[in-house]
């Protein structure tokens, strides 16, 4: 399974390159699990549409008690492979005695931490195959500066909760609310019911107006929430961090709370995550930002106050653990735009579901976009978008993911990805009530079509690589460098010499700034490139090196073998001295161009020529040579050689790749 400090000038450029693609339809995911199940579900071929006597109400607390922080004194990291269990209830639980089905908490990870997952279960049943919290190879890579929230509604069975961690890590758990059944004989109650929208309102929009500042607080204004017949709203809130920071959203008017909800861990950075709050009496919440940024709010529903009249609509009903119920790695990855429906129906046994409180995770993310949860049917059949979504993804391989309580159709969810990934969805119950009629049919299966006589998009996308970055994700950057044809030593996770060549030729040849460093867009790019390079010429063997381009092909019968990464001519007067005569020579630095048949070589790693020496060079013209060299830079820098990595020079020896008499074409 997969799951710090500002990144920086580039990362910024990435991040904000990103932002438009996210941003253009509607804001927006380490694998949640090594397992691919569908869980712990119910099937009946009569649905049941009873209210279950454990249905509950929702108790929204005052304010959040924090119940886990292992950075405080007295407390430890929590081990790879270790948990923690939370008491809630009995004598030494934070809310006493009271009765309680379910909890809803706000999980942060706190950095430094590993690549894994994060699940919350009942204490005392057995941990289920779900997560609700990820913390992948990239994220990673931020150390101390990593904060990774997500709210999580998970039920109680035996007074407490436990939190187990597959690669450890510090964690901080905030109590925001607790579900509790109903204390008479009937389940229908007042207070606490769910009153969920047909699909999110954005009530929010910094964009349209102005940035938020450093230490800003805005307040939002909640439709049809006056706090008399209103005791919680629930919010999708996501923003875009100007800076390292965090957020906290609370009832307009009130102190600032001593937790947050979200957290921006870089320049750039776009957080997500759902938030349930109380208003005060004009219906307004304030949402406070330490480090600034952009600030987009969807209103998801309301749970009803004590004015509300009785009703068994809108109860929760949790279930034992959470459960497994997508998961796509089990069948195939979804292409971009692609969606996945889930009957809940069926596999809960019941009729009378209106919505669902579930975790959903996309993993392997193939390009950068959106996840949306809604109602299945409620989409037109072949849309390639949604107006509003749950998850954001940022970079290819990102793992994300995000709270969702979501309302079902009769047909139950539908799982959108923009950019493509695999889904996975873990629900922890249901609200009772009536579920929607599907407007749409059920959309076609969207794959993605693979150009013929090319190896296709990336079957294990990459992702953006950084100092800090894990063997796996090097390993998967050096196989689809190769898999395009892209020289590199192997994949052996290591970003060294003839990986950052290899990455350099690749952005040389799609027209990419050639630094040699992975960033999003390079990533994007290889997972999205279906071909290799093509030849100049379709016949014949020949070693073609392109001086516009600053590659070079090993061609054999017209097709590319291997492509590198080289360094021509700079095209500059040179006037230096004679390394063999200590005379002067002079010229200007010109790798000609035309047909050129390799006529003398010399397997020396010291050879010594009039300007310097060579790594075992292999002649073309004169005394210009293809030969190695510790220094290929992504421009024209020799005195005409022709410079390849040391590396890729004993590859050509090793596989006498330019015989004596081969073929040499330069071109510009």
């Amino acid at each position: 399974m997969t799951e710090t400090s500002a990144h920086g000038r580039c990362i910024f450029k990435v991040f904000l390159s990103v932002v438009l693609v996210l941003f253009s339809a509607g804001y927006s995911g380490q694998r949640a699990s090594a397992a691919a199940s569908t869980g712990s579900v119910l099937a009946s071929s009569v649905l049941a549409a009873d209210v279950p006597a454990h249905a509950s109400s929702f108790v929204l607390l005052p304010q959040t008690q924090r119940v886990l922080d292992t950075r405080n004194p007295g407390q430890s990291i929590v081990e790879a492979a270790g948990t923690r269990t939370i008491m809630l209830t009995g004598p030494i639980g934070v809310l006493f005695n009271a009765s309680v089905t379910a909890a809803v908490v706000n999980v942060t990870v706190v950095g430094p931490a590993k690549p894994g997952y994060w699940t919350l279960w009942p204490t005392g049943q057995a941990r289920p195959n779900a997560s609700q919290l990820n913390v992948d190879d990239y994220i990673a890579t931020f150390g101390g500066a990593l904060a990774v929230p997500n709210l999580v509604t998970v039920p109680v069975v035996n007074g407490g909760i436990s939190v187990y961690s597959s690669a450890g890590g510090n964690v901080v758990v905030d109590l925001v609310g607790y579900y509790t059944p109903s204390t008479t004989s009937s389940p229908s109650t007042s207070s606490g019911r769910l009153l969920s929208r047909p699909a999110p309102t954005r009530i929010y929009d910094s964009r349209n107006s102005s940035v938020m500042i450093a230490g800003e607080t805005r307040t939002i204004s909640v439709p049809d929430s006056i706090s008399s017949s209103t005791s919680a709203v629930v919010l999708s809130v996501t923003v875009i961090g100007l800076s390292e920071g965090y957020w906290q959203v609370f009832p307009s008017g009130n102190n600032k709370p001593d937790s947050s909800n979200l957290n921006s861990f870089a320049i750039g950075a776009i957080s997500a995550n759902q938030v349930i709050t109380s208003v005060n009496q004009n219906g307004q919440v304030d949402i406070y930002s330490s480090g600034g940024g952009h600030l987009i709010v969807d209103l998801v529903g309301s749970f009803t106050g004590s004015n509300a009249p009785q009703s068994t609509d809108g109860l929760f009903v949790p279930l034992d653990s959470p459960s497994r119920f997508l998961d796509t790695r089990a069948t195939s990855r979804i292409a971009a735009t692609g969606s996945v429906e889930v009957d809940v129906q069926t596999q809960l046994g019941h009729s009378n579901i209106a919505a669902v409180a579930m975790n959903t995770t996309i993993t392997d993310a193939f390009l950068a976009g959106y996840v949306s949860v809604t109602p299945a049917g409620s989409s037109p059949t072949q849309s390639t978008s949604r107006s509003t979504s749950t998850t954001n993804v940022i970079y290819s391989n990102q793992t994300v993911a995000s709270h969702a309580i979501v309302p079902v159709s009769l047909r139950g969810f539908d799982v959108f990805t923009e950019g493509g990934g695999q889904l996975i969805a873990d629900i922890s119950g249901w609200y009772v009530g009536s579920s929607q009629v599907a407007s749409y049919t059920v959309r076609s299966k969207v794959v993605q079509v693979t150009t013929i006589g090319c190896v296709g998009v990336a079957a294990w996308p990459v992702g953006p690589i950084r100092t800090g970055s894990g063997p796996d994700a090097v390993k998967r950057l050096q196989l689809r460098l190769l898999e395009l044809g892209f020289w590199n030593s192997g994949a052996d996770g290591d970003y060294g010499s003839s990986t950052k060549q290899a990455v350099m030729a690749f952005q040389k040849w799609t027209g990419l700034t050639a630094t040699s460093v992975t960033d999003a867009t390079t990533a994007a790019f290889l997972n999205t490139t279906q071909c290799k390079p093509v030849a100049g010429r379709t016949t014949g063997d020949l070693f073609e090196i392109d001086k516009a381009k600053q590659i070079a092909f090993v061609v054999r019968d017209g097709k590319v073998v291997y492509t590198f990464n080289v360094s021509t001519g700079n095209g500059k007067d040179y006037d230096e001295e004679d390394q063999l005569s200590n005379g002067r020579v002079s010229g200007v630095a010109i790798t000609p161009v035309g047909n050129f048949k390799i006529y003398k070589e010399r397997d020396e790693k010291v050879y010594e020529g009039n300007l310097g020496s060579l790594y075992r060079p292999k002649f073309v013209v004169g005394g210009i040579a293809v030969h190695g060299s510790r220094s290929i830079p992504a421009y024209p820098a020799s005195h005409g050689c022709i410079r390849v990595a040391n590396p890729v020079m004993d590859l050509i020896w090793l596989e006498n790749l330019l015989p004596q008499g081969a073929k040499v074409w330069i071109h510009d």
